[in-house]
């Protein structure tokens, strides 16, 4: 269903794009974005939505439109967007001294000594703005990576252009409790304002194309999120062993180094499962060509023989490094810079032979995945460092428009041509993002380290469709270790020096292997959680606004859920325990009513608070030194009753494809507390995946006192109890209930 009207000599479109999603359109020709050129966005739903008077209505959203401005009504609330620009000068002066004519100051990259110079342009041909209004009193979350100190985005100015370290992952998607979301749909450089220039009102300026934004109802950010990331897309479902531990060697590392270091993962008993290679394993430093070579030869770091090269992924010759170090369970990551033209693939891909000269970028990558490597670490150096404005791509756009959608195509690129050529899930990581990044990637913080600032990006990065992010974690500050090991990835950078783990001293050494181990034990909840994130948009790292209403963490970046049942405070001693649960310290074993702020009791190897919701039910696994593919046959359930609750279990096989046509399988395990009885029942598991075997299960309760009796399927069975935990054997029973 799609309305059309004019705005002088303006088209307006109004489009029912599904439930509760609507989008609109206004300029004179009303061109195709780029998005949907691309094949970005989810097409718009056949048949959806109904006419009413100026305007259309789906589920849940009704959109009108009249003299100039767009009202939009949702079950809760009305507001307008005004798209009559009488103070187009006025704006524009404003947004450009704001945000210093959009041209940030240029940084050095870190490891990089190449002195570049860079064109400008009057990027700004055709300025234009929209102004959302009737705002009373609303918080507002997103932009991705728009603050380091915050969650709320009221009362600042923000550019929406990828820029290092400062804002890497821009997303101009913003979303409010009151009911609704707003994206733009602009792929220019661009400025959105949140409640600063007036407190009632978002002002976007766009310096060219058309006005083109996608209003979102919902009655949750949890809600209004998925219907987002339902046309941008899920957050991608990585590989299971991409949610291991990634370990990046030092810059200079040769293939020996690789080896010893995989060796004394093993050797200490931590667990790990990739190891990744910064620069210095090419030929050329920072080679930005389709060109590439290992650096090899008499002075090289690599002994690669030609002839002894693969031509055919999966084949590897067992001399080389890398399939000794699949033997072992490693997989291999390789660093890469880029500056390529990725949109003469998007345009070959639509039938439009353009520029036959440059190759689609992922055919030279084969090469090095048919010498093992697993993946890739991506690095966009100096090419969002400050963009040459003069640049002119394939597809006959510029700089300006394209340099962000640039970080989207590239994610794209990388993720299509290795699951095209491998038929795997792939496990890319990036530290730059746009709209529909995290459909197809990790993500990491850039070079910005461990604190509390990648924190507050991981968060609303969470809120905005990209969800596996990780920081470069600090072996040597705790607070880093703890935070960053529960997150959706997670790596240990040792790329400047000496940040291994046997090498971080008698204090750090124990803690890291402590974390290590306990992520490892964590598995499997991790790994349903990221599920559950690709099937809803729900992020791994849950920012307290998505999960909770209480007034106390509306702002909060020292808290956030991990999944829907780990509370996780850092870089701070105080927490805030939400209404309406029960808290047990996972340190301490004490229990805590909700709706409190409280000073956490921090042990001194460890490096901030967890907490575990009342009625929690966390699938753990047995301890292993890397991850495998398919089905785990024993799963440790942990177990803390309080009332009746249930936990949706979910897995595939981790590593193939077939996911997407819904090879899936689900459990759902219920527990219910009540008169000192404990009733536990395990679902049969729903769905198949390739691999699915038999399930046998450990119970592990938490309780305060040892149980009279413990029944398994109606006989009694052995227990024991340590005190703190009430543990026995299920093996493939089905129930379980235990006396107090």
């Amino acid at each position: 269903m799609t309305k059309e009207f004019m705005l002088g000599g303006k088209k307006v479109r109004i489009i029912a794009y599904s439930d509760r999603i609507v989008r609109v359109q206004a300029g004179e020709e009303l061109k195709e974005s780029l998005f949907d050129r691309y094949n970005l966005y989810r097409k718009p739903d056949e048949a959806c939505g109904c006419d009413v008077e100026d305007g259309v209505a789906v589920e849940g959203l009704t959109v009108t439109y009249a003299d100039g401005v767009i009202t939009f009504k949702t079950d809760r609330v009305t507001r307008t967007v005004d798209l009559k620009t009488p103070e187009t000068d006025a704006v524009k002066a404003y947004f450009n001294a704001e945000l210093g004519g959009m041209r940030p100051a240029p940084k050095q990259i870190i490891g990089e000594d190449a002195k570049r110079s860079y064109g400008t342009v009057d990027f700004q041909q055709n300025p234009k703005y929209f102004t959302v209004g009737g705002i009373e009193d609303e918080r507002f979350y997103g932009l991705g990576a728009a603050n380091t100190d915050r969650l709320v985005l009221n009362g600042k100015t923000y550019l929406q252009r990828v820029v290092y370290q400062s804002n890497e992952m821009p997303v101009p998607f913003v979303m409010t409790k009151a009911g609704y979301g707003i994206l733009c749909n602009s792929t220019w450089w661009h400025g959105v304002d949140v409640c600063k220039k007036n407190a009632g009102e978002i002002l976007w300026y766009l310096p060219d194309g058309d006005v083109d934004f996608t209003i979102f109802a919902g009655d949750t950010l949890a809600e209004l999120l998925e219907r987002f990331t339902y046309i941008t897309g899920r957050p991608a479902l990585l590989p299971k062993w991409a949610h291991g531990l990634a370990f990046l060697d030092q810059y200079t590392a040769d293939q020996y180094e690789v080896m010893r270091n995989a060796a004394q993962f093993r050797a200490s008993g931590l667990p790990c499962d990739s190891i990744s290679l910064e620069p210095g394993w090419m030929e050329k430093r920072y080679d930005f060509s389709v060109n590439k070579k290992w650096s090899n030869g008499p002075r090289g770091k690599f002994l690669i023989e030609e002839w002894a090269r693969s031509k055919e992924y999966g084949k590897i010759d067992p001399n080389f490094f890398t399939a000794a170090l699949a033997r072992y369970g490693f997989k291999l990551h390789l660093w890469l810079c880029c500056q390529h033209d990725f949109t003469a693939e998007e345009e070959r891909r639509i039938g439009n032979e353009v520029a036959p000269e440059i190759p689609d970028w992922f055919d030279h990558l084969k090469a090095f995945m048919n010498d093992g490597a697993s993946s890739f670490k991506l690095d966009p150096c100096h090419t969002v460092d400050n963009a040459d404005e003069g640049r002119i791509y394939a597809n006959g756009k510029g700089d300006p428009e394209m340099h962000n959608l640039i970080q989207t195509i590239f994610m794209r690129d990388m993720a299509r041509g290795s699951s095209e050529y491998t038929g795997k899930r792939p496990m890319h990581h990036y530290c730059g993002g746009y709209t529909g990044t995290g459909a197809y990637c990790a993500s990491n913080t850039g070079d910005n380290g461990g604190g509390l600032s990648t924190l507050a990006w991981t968060l609303s990065c969470g809120m905005s469709g990209i969800s596996n992010v990780t920081c470069d974690m600090d072996i040597f500050k705790k607070d880093g270790l703890h935070y960053c090991f529960f997150t959706a990835w997670c790596q240990l950078n040792s790329w400047y020096g000496f940040s291994h783990p046997w090498w971080a001293g008698e204090e750090m050494e124990p803690i890291f292997a402590f974390y290590d181990k306990l992520r490892y034990r964590l598995l499997p909840y991790i790994y349903s959680t990221t599920i559950k994130a690709n099937m809803t948009g729900m992020p791994a790292c849950r920012a307290m606004p998505l999960v909770c209403e209480d007034e106390e963490v509306q702002d909060s970046i020292c808290q956030y859920m991990f999944g829907e049942n780990l509370l996780v405070g850092a870089f701070s001693d105080e927490i805030y325990l939400p209404a309406g649960s029960r808290w047990i310290d996972y340190w301490t074993g004490k229990v805590y009513e909700g709706g409190v702020s409280m000073k956490a009791e921090i042990p001194e190897n460890r490096g901030g608070s967890l907490f575990v919701r009342g009625g929690a039910i966390i699938p753990t696994d047995e301890p292993r030194q890397h991850t495998t593919p398919g089905d785990t046959k024993h799963i440790i359930l942990e177990m803390y009753p309080d009332g009746a609750s249930y936990y949706d279990f979910y897995e595939d096989d981790g590593e193939t494809l077939e996911y997407q046509l819904g090879k899936r399988a689900v459990t759902r395990i219920s527990m219910v507390e009540a008169d000192g009885v404990v009733d536990i029942g395990i679902t049969d598991r729903e769905g198949e995946f390739k691999g699915m075997g038999e399930r046998v299960y450990t119970a592990r309760v938490f309780a305060d006192k040892a149980p009279a009796s413990v029944t398994v399927a109606g006989e009694a069975v052995d227990f024991a109890f340590d005190g703190q935990y009430i543990t026995f054997e299920l093996g493939d029973a089905k129930e379980a209930s235990i006396v107090l």
